[in-house]
């Protein structure tokens, strides 16, 4: 069913956008109108509008269209009456005296032939050559013919010469006129041979292996010194896969072990101040300690600390500090205990000041992993904290979600224990008795509604005292919403206006918003 409004709409010059115009077979569909009203013609698709007492055609009257052929065009109708009117233009233009090819027609209207001059051939110049010369079309191309050039794949060596291009002439058209050449002489051979003590600084030497002249001896045993022929012209002098220090070894920077580190002496000392950094690596193959200054391996910490509580200090629960909801890895062990120093929710749940919190199981992500042991709980009243219950009063329904009660305006009766307090808000009332808090609306509905029929356009006084209300009308007898301009004249008043008087009584509903 329709949307019915009872008064003018407003759109304030913003878009209908994709709005459909009334549809009706005709005339006697749409009924009798008003000056200005639309609907559109689904027999005759037209779009009409009640003017003057009538439907008629938007833009509609018979009107006659009359059309003159002009020079070189023909048009098709030249006259034609009311409704959709097509006119085809058609060129008129062929000349009957004179062949295509050698007439035009011009801007003003009239057949013309190309003027050619005192041109009567084309000549081949240099470079350029024309096929056709004398017409009617000639062909001018550019000269292809092709030109010998004297090249070589030979590579020049040390003290050897070539020729090279040094600069090219052309004319005005482009055209290459000349190219000058020079012959360029390469160096002779630099090679020369240098001791590798006395050669000069900055002086490129190279190394063989044997195969070539100049030949450099490098001494050294096999666990000393490893020399590979990456080429003819190239050696890599390094240490071999094993290397024995037959002395004393002393690393002034870092040393880096890639692999196993092996010490066979009984003791391995580390000079006073020094370090050992192991990365992310272990040290392993530990045996458990003896003297109160030896290492501890892991199994040795835990199988003497397993099923103790290990105190780690305070815990602020406003802030989650130390990081007890998703702590890093090994960061929190079973066992580990803290104080709650600071009130606020541990995961999901309330903790104070006093509580403690025990660790079940290692690197504990979820509430269930901890153990809870709350502190100084006792019956709660309107402003302490402690054990409460609270009990549904007269049309009010109270539920509980980890420890907190909802409590709403309705006929219920949950009821539920927890550590709670409740406070009245606006139409509720609490009293508390032994630790259990009764909460009761104390607003009824009458006090924020206000109902009322009226037949036009009428002042209302709801008496509610405030404009935020919520008003909405319908038609009494069909039951369906209707529209109207409603304008909140005071806190206790409402003017609605109707366009034109309802055909029904109209009944206005009123409730108080807060």
């Amino acid at each position: 069913m329709a949307i019915n409004y009872l008064n003018s709409i407003n759109l304030n010059q913003n878009e209908l956008i994709k709005a459909q115009i009334e549809n009706q077979p005709n005339n006697a569909s749409a009924g009798t109108g008003v000056e200005g009203q639309l609907y559109y013609d689904t027999t005759l698709d037209v779009l009409k509008v009640w003017a003057g007492g009538s439907w008629v055609e938007v833009g509609g009257g018979v009107e006659t269209l009359t059309t003159t052929d002009g020079t070189y065009i023909d048009l098709t109708p030249n006259s034609a009456t009311a409704g959709a009117v097509t006119v085809t233009a058609d060129l008129s233009a062929a000349d009957g005296t004179a062949s295509a090819a050698s007439r035009f027609l011009t801007k003003d209207n009239t057949w013309a032939t190309v003027p050619q001059g005192d041109i009567t051939a084309l000549t081949e110049g240099t470079y350029i050559n024309i096929d056709n010369p004398g017409g009617p079309i000639p062909t001018i191309n550019h000269d292809l013919t092709t030109r010998t050039d004297t090249t070589s794949t030979d590579a020049p060596g040390y003290g050897a010469t070539f020729e090279a291009v040094t600069s090219v002439t052309t004319n005005t058209t482009g055209h290459v006129t000349a190219i000058d050449v020079s012959t360029v002489t390469i160096p002779a051979s630099d090679d020369t041979t240098y001791d590798l003590t006395t050669a000069p600084t900055g002086t490129a030497v190279r190394l063989t292996d044997g195969t070539n002249t100049d030949d450099v001896t490098i001494s050294g045993t096999a666990s000393e010194v490893d020399v590979t022929r990456i080429s003819a012209a190239e050696l890599r002098v390094g240490l071999p896969t094993n290397v024995v220090v037959a002395g004393n070894l002393e690393v002034v920077d870092s040393l880096l072990v890639t692999g196993d580190a092996q010490f066979d002496g009984t003791a391995f000392d580390i000079a006073s101040g020094a370090a050992i950094d192991m990365g992310s690596n272990r040290i392993t193959q530990v045996a458990d300690p003896t003297d109160a200054q030896d290492a501890a391996t892991k199994q040795y910490v835990d199988d003497s600390v397993a099923g103790g509580l290990i105190y780690q200090g305070g815990y602020n629960a406003a802030t989650n500090t130390p990081n007890l909801d998703s702590p890093p890895t090994g960061a929190v062990n079973k066992g580990f205990t803290y104080t709650v120093t600071a009130d606020g929710l541990f995961f999901t749940e309330q903790v104070r000041v006093g509580d403690v919190l025990i660790a079940e199981i290692d690197t504990p992500t979820t509430l269930a992993d901890w153990t809870t042991v709350q502190n100084n709980i006792d019956l709660a009243d309107l402003t302490t904290v402690g054990i409460g219950n609270v009990v549904p009063g007269g049309a009010i329904d109270v539920s509980y979600t980890s420890g907190t009660a909802t409590v709403s305006v309705e006929d219920s009766t949950a009821s539920n224990k927890g550590a709670v307090i409740v406070a009245a808000g606006t139409g509720i009332s609490v009293a508390y008795s032994n630790g259990t808090a009764t909460v009761t609306n104390t607003q009824t509905n009458s006090a924020n509604t206000y109902a009322v029929t009226i037949t036009d356009t009428a002042t209302i006084t709801h008496g509610l005292g405030t404009k935020d209300v919520i008003i909405q009308l319908y038609d009494v007898t069909t039951d369906e919403t209707v529209y109207a301009d409603v304008d909140r004249a005071s806190t206790t008043t409402a003017t609605i206006t109707f366009a034109t008087t309802p055909t029904n009584s109209v009944r206005v509903l009123v409730q108080k918003i807060g």
